[in-house]
Protein backbone atom coordinates (compact mmCIF):
# COMPACT_ATOMS: atom_id res chain seq x y z
CA UNK A 1 0.00 0.00 0.00
CA UNK A 2 1.56 3.50 -0.93
CA UNK A 3 0.80 6.29 0.70
CA UNK A 4 -1.12 8.96 -1.38
CA UNK A 5 -3.03 12.50 -1.49
CA UNK A 6 -6.49 12.67 -3.32
CA UNK A 7 -7.36 16.01 -4.79
CA UNK A 8 -10.73 16.73 -5.74
CA UNK A 9 -12.25 19.55 -7.58
CA UNK A 10 -16.02 20.72 -8.63
CA UNK A 11 -16.29 23.31 -10.58
CA UNK A 12 -13.91 22.06 -13.22
CA UNK A 13 -15.74 19.26 -13.32
CA UNK A 14 -18.18 21.08 -15.40
CA UNK A 15 -16.15 22.88 -17.71
CA UNK A 16 -16.44 20.33 -20.58
CA UNK A 17 -13.91 19.74 -24.05
CA UNK A 18 -12.31 22.67 -21.84
CA UNK A 19 -11.62 20.54 -18.72
CA UNK A 20 -8.43 19.15 -19.20
CA UNK A 21 -6.94 22.50 -19.85
CA UNK A 22 -8.30 23.54 -16.34
CA UNK A 23 -6.99 20.45 -15.12
CA UNK A 24 -3.57 20.55 -16.33
CA UNK A 25 -3.34 24.44 -14.70
CA UNK A 26 -4.51 23.14 -11.71
CA UNK A 27 -1.61 20.17 -11.35
CA UNK A 28 0.73 23.39 -12.43
CA UNK A 29 -0.67 25.08 -9.23
CA UNK A 30 -0.32 22.51 -7.32
CA UNK A 31 3.21 21.93 -7.86
CA UNK A 32 4.19 25.53 -7.45
CA UNK A 33 2.68 24.99 -3.74
CA UNK A 34 4.51 21.67 -3.03
CA UNK A 35 7.77 23.67 -4.33
CA UNK A 36 7.11 26.68 -2.68
CA UNK A 37 6.31 24.98 0.95
CA UNK A 38 9.31 22.80 -0.02
CA UNK A 39 7.23 19.57 0.27
CA UNK A 40 8.57 16.51 -1.54
CA UNK A 41 6.44 14.34 -3.55
CA UNK A 42 7.41 11.27 -6.14
CA UNK A 43 4.00 11.81 -8.90
CA UNK A 44 1.43 13.28 -9.77
CA UNK A 45 -1.17 11.74 -11.47
CA UNK A 46 -4.15 12.66 -13.40
CA UNK A 47 -7.07 9.56 -13.13
CA UNK A 48 -10.71 11.17 -14.47
CA UNK A 49 -11.85 13.20 -11.68
CA UNK A 50 -9.26 13.24 -9.61
CA UNK A 51 -5.44 14.84 -8.88
CA UNK A 52 -3.52 11.61 -7.18
CA UNK A 53 0.14 13.10 -5.54
CA UNK A 54 2.55 10.61 -4.18
CA UNK A 55 3.53 11.03 -1.18
CA UNK A 56 3.17 10.59 2.60
CA UNK A 57 3.18 13.78 3.71
CA UNK A 58 -0.69 15.32 5.04
CA UNK A 59 -0.21 18.53 2.87
CA UNK A 60 -1.92 21.16 4.46
CA UNK A 61 -0.69 23.92 2.44
CA UNK A 62 -3.47 22.72 -0.33
CA UNK A 63 -5.96 24.59 1.43
CA UNK A 64 -4.51 27.56 -0.17
CA UNK A 65 -5.32 26.30 -4.02
CA UNK A 66 -7.63 27.66 -5.20
CA UNK A 67 -9.73 24.86 -7.49
CA UNK A 68 -9.49 22.77 -4.79
CA UNK A 69 -12.81 21.42 -3.28
CA UNK A 70 -11.70 18.64 -0.45
CA UNK A 71 -8.11 16.51 -0.55
CA UNK A 72 -7.44 13.91 1.62
CA UNK A 73 -4.55 11.54 2.63
CA UNK A 74 -5.26 8.15 1.32
CA UNK A 75 -3.90 4.51 1.40
CA UNK A 76 -3.83 3.16 -2.81
CA UNK A 77 -4.25 -0.24 -3.55
CA UNK A 78 -5.57 -3.25 -5.34
CA UNK A 79 -9.46 -2.49 -6.22
CA UNK A 80 -10.06 -5.43 -4.37
CA UNK A 81 -12.65 -6.41 -1.29
CA UNK A 82 -9.88 -7.82 0.49
CA UNK A 83 -7.04 -5.31 0.14
CA UNK A 84 -9.38 -2.71 1.15
CA UNK A 85 -10.37 -4.55 4.15
CA UNK A 86 -6.67 -4.91 4.85
CA UNK A 87 -6.58 -1.01 4.15
CA UNK A 88 -9.94 0.08 6.43
CA UNK A 89 -8.23 -2.35 9.57
CA UNK A 90 -4.89 -0.71 9.05
CA UNK A 91 -6.58 3.14 9.31
CA UNK A 92 -9.41 2.33 11.56
CA UNK A 93 -7.47 -0.03 14.27
CA UNK A 94 -5.72 2.80 16.24
CA UNK A 95 -8.25 5.25 16.40
CA UNK A 96 -10.91 5.84 19.16
CA UNK A 97 -14.21 4.74 18.30
CA UNK A 98 -17.53 3.43 19.03
CA UNK A 99 -19.40 4.40 16.24
CA UNK A 100 -18.33 4.62 12.12
CA UNK A 101 -20.10 5.43 8.20
CA UNK A 102 -18.56 4.20 5.52
CA UNK A 103 -18.81 6.35 2.33
CA UNK A 104 -17.84 4.95 -0.59
CA UNK A 105 -17.63 6.19 -4.27
CA UNK A 106 -17.37 4.20 -7.39
CA UNK A 107 -16.18 6.32 -10.13
CA UNK A 108 -14.98 3.20 -12.02
CA UNK A 109 -17.96 1.55 -13.18
CA UNK A 110 -15.72 -1.96 -14.25
CA UNK A 111 -15.61 -2.64 -10.37
CA UNK A 112 -18.30 -5.30 -9.60
CA UNK A 113 -19.72 -3.82 -6.38
CA UNK A 114 -22.01 -0.44 -6.40
CA UNK A 115 -21.27 2.13 -4.33
CA UNK A 116 -24.00 0.95 -1.12
CA UNK A 117 -22.71 -2.67 -1.72
CA UNK A 118 -19.34 -1.60 -1.18
CA UNK A 119 -20.41 0.85 2.43
CA UNK A 120 -22.44 -2.76 3.13
CA UNK A 121 -19.51 -5.02 2.29
CA UNK A 122 -16.84 -3.04 4.52
CA UNK A 123 -19.27 -1.99 6.80
CA UNK A 124 -19.84 -5.31 8.01
CA UNK A 125 -16.50 -6.34 8.14
CA UNK A 126 -15.67 -3.41 10.86
CA UNK A 127 -18.31 -4.18 12.75
CA UNK A 128 -17.39 -7.83 12.74
CA UNK A 129 -13.32 -7.34 12.91
CA UNK A 130 -13.03 -4.00 15.37
CA UNK A 131 -16.43 -4.85 17.30
CA UNK A 132 -17.94 -1.37 16.37
CA UNK A 133 -21.37 -0.19 15.14
CA UNK A 134 -22.69 1.77 12.38
CA UNK A 135 -24.31 5.29 12.72
CA UNK A 136 -24.91 7.16 9.75
CA UNK A 137 -25.59 10.55 11.09
CA UNK A 138 -24.08 9.99 14.20
CA UNK A 139 -20.75 8.64 13.57
CA UNK A 140 -17.34 8.60 15.85
CA UNK A 141 -15.50 7.94 12.30
CA UNK A 142 -16.62 8.65 8.67
CA UNK A 143 -13.90 5.81 6.41
CA UNK A 144 -13.92 6.76 2.88
CA UNK A 145 -13.10 4.57 -0.31
CA UNK A 146 -12.89 6.01 -3.88
CA UNK A 147 -13.18 3.38 -6.42
CA UNK A 148 -10.96 4.58 -9.47
CA UNK A 149 -7.90 3.12 -11.46
CA UNK A 150 -6.98 1.93 -7.91
CA UNK A 151 -9.06 1.98 -4.53
CA UNK A 152 -8.27 4.53 -2.62
CA UNK A 153 -9.40 4.32 1.54
CA UNK A 154 -9.02 7.64 3.93
CA UNK A 155 -10.41 8.80 6.96
CA UNK A 156 -10.33 12.31 6.58
CA UNK A 157 -11.62 15.05 4.36
CA UNK A 158 -10.07 18.25 4.37
CA UNK A 159 -12.06 20.97 2.68
CA UNK A 160 -10.93 23.31 0.21
CA UNK A 161 -11.74 26.99 -0.83
CA UNK A 162 -13.40 25.66 -4.54
CA UNK A 163 -13.23 27.90 -7.49
CA UNK A 164 -10.80 28.04 -10.48
CA UNK A 165 -7.12 27.89 -10.89
CA UNK A 166 -5.22 30.94 -10.49
CA UNK A 167 -3.66 32.29 -13.49
CA UNK A 168 -6.41 30.19 -15.77
CA UNK A 169 -8.69 33.61 -16.72
CA UNK A 170 -5.60 36.09 -17.16
CA UNK A 171 -4.68 39.15 -15.54
CA UNK A 172 -6.26 41.81 -13.71
CA UNK A 173 -4.91 44.91 -11.84
CA UNK A 174 -5.68 45.57 -8.24
CA UNK A 175 -5.83 48.31 -6.61
CA UNK A 176 -4.85 48.01 -2.64
CA UNK A 177 -5.89 50.99 -0.55
CA UNK A 178 -7.00 48.95 2.26
CA UNK A 179 -7.91 45.51 4.37
CA UNK A 180 -11.09 45.09 1.65
CA UNK A 181 -9.04 45.87 -1.43
CA UNK A 182 -6.98 42.13 -0.27
CA UNK A 183 -10.40 40.38 0.18
CA UNK A 184 -11.47 41.22 -3.48
CA UNK A 185 -8.04 40.39 -5.06
CA UNK A 186 -8.50 37.07 -3.59
CA UNK A 187 -11.88 36.94 -5.00
CA UNK A 188 -11.43 37.56 -8.64
CA UNK A 189 -8.11 35.30 -7.99
CA UNK A 190 -11.01 32.73 -6.60
CA UNK A 191 -12.63 33.25 -10.27
CA UNK A 192 -9.00 32.00 -11.94
CA UNK A 193 -7.60 35.31 -12.64
CA UNK A 194 -4.23 36.34 -11.91
CA UNK A 195 -3.66 39.96 -9.80
CA UNK A 196 -0.89 42.77 -10.77
CA UNK A 197 -1.28 44.57 -6.84
CA UNK A 198 -0.39 48.58 -7.33
CA UNK A 199 -0.56 51.01 -4.87
CA UNK A 200 -0.02 54.46 -3.68
CA UNK A 201 2.17 53.84 -1.15
CA UNK A 202 4.23 50.72 0.50
CA UNK A 203 1.70 48.41 0.95
CA UNK A 204 1.57 44.88 2.87
CA UNK A 205 0.54 42.07 -0.10
CA UNK A 206 1.65 38.61 1.84
CA UNK A 207 -2.29 37.79 1.75
CA UNK A 208 -2.05 38.04 -2.06
CA UNK A 209 0.41 36.23 -2.00
CA UNK A 210 -0.35 33.59 0.29
CA UNK A 211 -3.23 32.24 -2.38
CA UNK A 212 -1.20 33.10 -5.30
CA UNK A 213 0.41 29.88 -6.92
CA UNK A 214 1.41 29.51 -10.60
CA UNK A 215 2.48 33.35 -10.50
CA UNK A 216 4.26 35.20 -8.41
CA UNK A 217 2.83 38.81 -7.60
CA UNK A 218 5.15 42.27 -6.92
CA UNK A 219 3.76 45.70 -5.64
CA UNK A 220 3.77 48.15 -8.04
CA UNK A 221 4.07 51.94 -6.43
CA UNK A 222 2.19 54.53 -8.55
CA UNK A 223 1.97 58.10 -7.96
CA UNK A 224 -1.85 58.35 -9.41
CA UNK A 225 -4.59 56.24 -10.47
CA UNK A 226 -4.15 57.24 -13.96
CA UNK A 227 -0.87 55.17 -14.38
CA UNK A 228 -3.60 52.15 -13.30
CA UNK A 229 -4.20 52.18 -17.52
CA UNK A 230 -0.55 52.27 -18.63
CA UNK A 231 0.08 49.47 -16.20
CA UNK A 232 -3.41 47.08 -17.60
CA UNK A 233 -2.08 47.55 -21.28
CA UNK A 234 1.48 46.92 -20.33
CA UNK A 235 0.73 43.44 -19.11
CA UNK A 236 -2.56 42.68 -20.77
CA UNK A 237 -4.89 43.41 -17.99
CA UNK A 238 -8.56 42.77 -18.96
CA UNK A 239 -9.96 45.43 -15.72
CA UNK A 240 -9.07 46.48 -12.72
CA UNK A 241 -10.42 45.36 -8.88
CA UNK A 242 -11.00 47.70 -6.22
CA UNK A 243 -12.37 46.74 -2.78
CA UNK A 244 -15.23 49.26 -2.91
CA UNK A 245 -18.48 48.90 -1.06
CA UNK A 246 -21.67 50.34 -1.61
CA UNK A 247 -20.95 52.63 1.72
CA UNK A 248 -17.66 53.73 -0.26
CA UNK A 249 -18.14 53.54 -3.74
CA UNK A 250 -16.36 56.52 -5.69
CA UNK A 251 -16.17 56.59 -9.60
CA UNK A 252 -12.55 55.79 -11.13
CA UNK A 253 -11.83 57.92 -13.93
CA UNK A 254 -10.01 54.87 -15.80
CA UNK A 255 -10.35 53.29 -19.33
CA UNK A 256 -10.30 50.17 -18.21
CA UNK A 257 -13.20 47.90 -16.51
CA UNK A 258 -13.51 48.54 -13.30
CA UNK A 259 -14.46 45.27 -10.87
CA UNK A 260 -16.44 45.44 -7.64
CA UNK A 261 -16.44 42.42 -6.25
CA UNK A 262 -17.71 43.09 -2.30
CA UNK A 263 -20.78 46.02 -3.66
CA UNK A 264 -22.85 44.00 -2.71
CA UNK A 265 -21.39 42.62 0.88
CA UNK A 266 -22.64 44.05 3.66
CA UNK A 267 -20.59 44.50 7.56
CA UNK A 268 -21.58 40.90 8.36
CA UNK A 269 -21.02 38.78 5.42
CA UNK A 270 -17.65 40.98 4.92
CA UNK A 271 -16.89 40.03 8.69
CA UNK A 272 -17.09 35.92 7.38
CA UNK A 273 -15.54 36.49 4.47
CA UNK A 274 -12.62 37.98 6.86
CA UNK A 275 -12.53 35.08 8.87
CA UNK A 276 -12.25 32.57 5.80
CA UNK A 277 -8.89 33.97 4.46
CA UNK A 278 -7.35 36.33 7.82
Amino acid sequence: MEKVVIVRYSEIGLKGNNRIVFERKLIDNIKDCLKKNKTKHEKIQRPRGRIIIFTDQKLDCLKYVFGISSFSSALVLEPEIKEIEKAVSKLAENKKFKTFRISAQRLNKDFSLTSPEIEKTIGSFVCEKLNKKVSLKEFDLEIGIEILDYAYVFIERIKGLNGLPVGIEGKIVSLIEDKNSLLASLLVMKRGCSVIPVSMKKTDIDLIKKFAYGFEPELIIIKNIKEIDKIAKEHDAKAVVVGQTLESFKELKLKAMVLRPLIGFNECSLKKLNFLYF
